[in-house]
């Protein structure tokens, strides 16, 4: 092999007559005979008969190489034509590729199902003539295909055409079959289905293509284009539909699922609004709720009875108790013919008091009748409460005579206070109730009892620890029902 090899490389060194060598050596050596004077006969005739057969075997061998060269230029010829052809079909095919995937996307990114059978529509136009392109939407649940998406002739038209998949129809084959359905003459293939398209599109197609659309093998629906002349359709315009349909199945469902997230929504916005209108009307209940609960109870125990406490009863060491009762109302009250009068009068003084008990952050205990009970350092325990029960009950003095005056009737106000420990909770399981109990609730109540109508009362504790802030009266000893000789005072006003 390697011999081959060199002796083939040097033979393409070699001049292009040395392919012919012996035969060049031949015709020299007959040159040399025929340029010398004398011949025999006989060597003339040897020379001239090897010569003869040595050009003869030449010439057919140069006609055979003719040969092989005019058909290998012929199979060259051919191959090159086969070549172009198939250049030329790969060049459309790429180009048919870069449409199909340009149209694939806009397909796809659509949820717009009209914009998405125009756009198909408008790319096979420009490859094939059709007159009916649609789409129909499976509908699981009635087991039909339903074609409400048409274009015809090149307009869009919403369509109504349903296919039942229960009956015989050529949706039915194309659903059972999972493939795709080409019919090339209707009347020749499938000729029992004729009437039945002609009444369903209004005219008599003769091609038809029916293309199932699947994604992750469940059932979208059909791809369907018709024309009413017979066509032929290539495996090319085949393949194009298929990557058609695989489109239009993945952009169908997105629409679909688009749709379906969108109704899910707007149930769940409008849900949402449902549920705020309820929480806006459960918060103003809870408000009303709250405000009547705190109408009740102090802040602080009523969040200690929402948080679960049953039994609420505290030890207080130090507290003010204020007691304020109108003298005379019972009297006054038998004389006033209008029950709604009595309890507006009641009602007024009362709101004032509120007001000053809040005012001075004090917890109005409650109202029995016509007394009214507060309190200083509860729940919360606090260093002034005695001052702030003593400016309060003043401020009450004042408020009392101006509704009094302005109503023009003749009650009176007894004011009694007096600091010390208690017991504090609450009381009921439906109608709650904040009380104080012990000792320093029984000698208020004694003070006021005891006192003077348009004056403030207090015992000699309340005395001591505000005697600086206050004017006071010294009353002296005095004998306090239950309790025997105390020494009490009245608080005239605060000290300047």
């Amino acid at each position: 092999m390697q011999n081959k090899g060199r002796d083939s490389s040097s033979a393409k060194k070699k001049p292009e007559h040395a392919v012919f060598e012996g035969e060049y050596n031949e015709l020299a050596a007959i040159r040399n005979f025929l340029e010398q004077k004398e011949h025999s006969q006989d060597e003339l005739q040897e020379r001239f008969l090897k010569f003869s057969n040595r050009y003869e075997a030449l010439l057919k061998q140069t006609i055979k190489l003719l040969k092989i060269g005019d058909s290998t230029q012929r199979r060259l010829l051919k191959t090159q034509d086969e070549l172009r052809s198939t250049y030329d079909e790969l060049e459309d095919s790429y180009k048919n590729l870069k449409v199909l995937s340009k149209i694939g996307k806009t397909i796809t990114s659509s949820l717009d199902i009209k914009e998405i059978i125009l756009s198909v529509y408008e790319y096979i136009e420009s490859i094939m003539r059709v007159d009916l392109l649609m789409i129909g939407l499976y509908e699981p649940n009635k087991e039909n295909v339903k074609y409400r998406i048409c274009v015809k002739d090149g307009e869009f038209l919403p369509a109504m055409v349903k296919d039942s998949l229960q009956e015989d129809t050529i949706s039915k084959l194309c659903y059972e079959s999972g493939e795709e359905l080409v019919i090339e003459s209707i009347d020749d293939e499938y000729p029992q289905y004729t009437e039945r398209l002609t009444k369903q599109w209004d005219g008599k197609t003769n091609s038809l293509l029916y293309f199932p659309l699947w994604v992750e093998k469940r059932f979208i629906g059909i791809l369907s284009a018709q024309t009413y002349e017979k066509t032929h359709f290539s495996e090319a315009i085949l393949s194009i539909f298929r990557t058609l349909a695989s489109y239009v199945g993945i952009a169908i469902d997105n629409a679909a699922a688009y749709r379906d997230i969108t109704k899910k929504n707007r149930q769940l916005n409008d849900s949402i609004e449902k549920i705020n209108q309820l929480n806006e009307g459960l918060e103003v209940e809870r408000e009303k709720s709250e405000k009547l609960l705190l109408n009740i109870l102090p802040v602080r125990i009523a969040e200690r009875l929402k948080s679960g406490e049953n039994v609420i009863a505290d030890n207080i060491p130090d507290a003010t108790v204020l007691f304020a009762d109108i003298a005379g109302f019972t009297q006054m009250s038998s004389k006033i013919e209008s029950p709604g009068k009595l309890v507006h009068i009641l009602n007024s003084i009362f709101t004032e008091f509120d007001s000053i008990a809040e005012n001075y952050s004090l917890e109005k205990i409650k109202t029995i009748g016509d007394c009214y009970m507060l309190a200083g350092g509860v729940p919360e325990s606090t260093d002034n409460h005695t001052e702030k029960v003593a400016q309060a009950s003043l401020r009450m003095i004042k408020v009392f005579y101006d509704i009094r005056d302005l109503w023009g009737i003749k009650v009176n106000l007894r004011v009694g206070l007096h600091r010390g420990s208690i017991v504090a909770g609450v009381i009921g399981s439906k109608k709650f109730v904040y009380d104080l109990w012990g000792d320093t609730v029984n000698i208020a109540s004694r003070m006021e009892s005891h006192g003077q109508p348009g004056r403030v009362h207090c015992s000699e504790r309340v005395y001591e620890k505000i005697k600086n802030s206050f004017v006071f009266e010294d009353r002296g000893v005095i004998d306090v029902k239950g309790k025997g000789q105390m020494h009490t005072y009245f608080i005239n006003e605060a000290a300047s």
